[in-house]
């Protein structure tokens, strides 16, 4: 069981999240701020509308966690080991990696 969130988050959920993540809106904000209860209460509000129910804390501390997964595993490539590895690298890349992913979808909204 996953300390502060209850029970594991599901693939579609970490899915879900990550494409509300994606939403410039939502990574300007959370870039301009550090009190972010607010936006991850629109974050747990947007999952309900997907059937799934979290509440912000769970939101913040997912986003967080994957956060910090991705930024290690970013690390260990630029020091030339490939064998660290995570299951939605690609998905966060085009988020947090500034690539060529997030010109495209700037396009889409």
């Amino acid at each position: 069981v996953a300390n502060e969130g209850g029970k594991h988050w599901t693939v579609d959920e970490v899915r879900a999240l990550i494409h509300i993540w994606s939403d410039k809106n939502i990574q300007q904000q959370l870039e301009g701020t550090v009190r972010n209860k607010r936006i991850f209460e629109h974050v747990a509000a947007r999952l309900r509308k997907f059937g799934i129910v979290r509440d912000w804390k769970q939101c913040r501390t997912k986003y967080k966690n994957l956060k910090h997964e991705y930024r290690s595993v970013k690390n260990a490539q630029g020091s030339g080991s490939t064998s660290k590895s995570m299951k939605f690298f690609n998905e966060l890349d085009a988020i947090l990696g500034h690539s060529t992913m997030e010109q495209e979808s700037k396009s889409d909204n």
